[in-house]
């Protein structure tokens, strides 16, 4: 029960800070007295790209949010990942799609699983690991926005066709 209480506290959470940070910039802009020229209210993604069997889709940055409150990326692990212990600039917050997730936050292990949430905040250390079993689909939300750059400016991206 605790960890459903956790899970559930976690998720609502997340969503409210990602809420907030929306309404932040929406209300930012307003203030301003401008509206970002480049702002979307729908999308499919700006760009993607696939390495060693990840599949990246960058779905919001500053240039289509009008704002510098959140990056969001759509990522496939494929099964048996394991990505090494490292840290972000921002508040990392996965939101699992489809699969298991490993999500080791400093040295605790948690299995997510479809409609969970895992949360890191900067000063963490992230690890993330793959069952062999299949691949995992998550959304994957940074506040503030600047982390997707880190991914998506290495990598030879293609074009999302709208």
């Amino acid at each position: 029960m605790t960890r459903i209480t956790t899970a559930l506290t976690t998720t609502v959470a997340g969503l409210a800070a990602i809420a907030l940070a929306g309404y932040a910039g929406y209300a930012y802009a307003q203030q301003q007295g401008t509206h970002a020229s480049a702002y979307s209210y729908a999308t499919k993604g700006l760009v993607e790209f696939q390495d060693a069997g990840e599949h990246w889709k960058l779905l919001l940055d500053a240039s289509n949010l009008g704002g510098k409150e959140l990056d969001m990326a759509e990522l496939t692990l494929p099964a048996g990942e394991v990505v090494a212990s490292h840290h972000h600039g921002a508040v990392e917050i996965f939101y699992v799609l489809s699969g298991t997730l490993g999500h080791e936050v400093n040295g605790e292990m948690h299995m997510l699983t479809p409609g969970m949430v895992g949360v890191v905040r900067p000063e963490d250390a992230v690890r993330h690991l793959v069952p062999k079993e299949g691949a995992v689909r998550m959304l994957v939300i940074w506040a503030p926005s600047g982390e997707a750059q880190k991914f998506f400016g290495r990598a030879k991206t293609t074009p999302v066709a709208q």
